[in-house]
């Protein structure tokens, strides 16, 4: 595994600074956007759960990119070192504004894991519970 890292790049935005994570994407979970914080580790407790029952027979982990600036928050498949970030090829996993982040949490007995509630659809009043592993406990 390789540590976390992270890279500030300038944005078309004028003075606006983007800070680029390497974490792994443990997997999602939509839930209803009523879902509470209390509610939130039994959330993140499951989408460990089937992601461990799902690496028996492939692994679903992936090396994806967050990056995060003042006008949003994007995660994109991370491309490897040999390989370059295409559009046509990748599409992010998701992108979404600030105020679409419902919910952020860590797990206080495992800090590595973290978990992001992320309103999807106001109208339908779902979300998506993303969760997600960070290398590096510290970052």
């Amino acid at each position: 595994m390789e540590p976390i890292t992270f890279t500030a790049r300038k944005h078309l935005l004028p003075n606006e600074v983007s800070v680029d994570f390497g974490l792994q994407l443990v997997g999602s979970l939509p839930v209803h956007s009523l879902t509470t914080m209390p509610m939130l580790p039994w959330v993140v407790a499951e989408v460990r759960r089937l992601s461990r029952q799902s690496s028996r027979k492939e692994p679903v982990t992936k090396q994806v990119r967050l990056c995060v600036s003042p006008s949003g928050l994007r995660c994109e498949p991370e491309p490897g070192r040999s390989q370059q970030w295409d559009p046509l090829i990748c599409s992010s996993i998701f992108e979404c504004k600030p105020q679409q982040v419902h919910k952020l949490i860590h797990n206080s007995h495992d800090p590595s894991y973290f978990a992001c509630l992320i309103k999807e659809d106001a109208d339908h009043r779902q979300s998506i519970c993303y969760v997600f592993k960070a290398d590096d406990q510290t970052k």
